[in-house]
């Protein structure tokens, strides 16, 4: 398995969170929805060693989502 970054990680969650949020899926069940959602896809180790060794992950997080689907926050 290719080395999981953070890039990738949160493209993916992102991606994610707005297709829940499009179905009218509240904020919190979409984020915990994608997040477990990424934990199958690529490990939950994987996700916990990019997400504990992230800086700076709140701020990253909300831009790939304002990218994705600014009207979705």
């Amino acid at each position: 398995m290719v080395e999981l970054t953070l890039a990738t990680l949160l493209g993916t969650v992102a991606g994610d969170f707005c297709q829940l949020r499009n179905q009218g899926k509240p904020v919190l069940e979409s984020v915990l929805l994608a997040y477990s959602k990424a934990n199958d896809q690529y490990g939950g180790k994987n996700v916990r060693k990019v997400i504990s060794g992230s800086f700076g992950l709140e701020a990253q997080a909300i831009s790939f989502v304002v990218s994705k689907c600014p009207d979705k926050l």
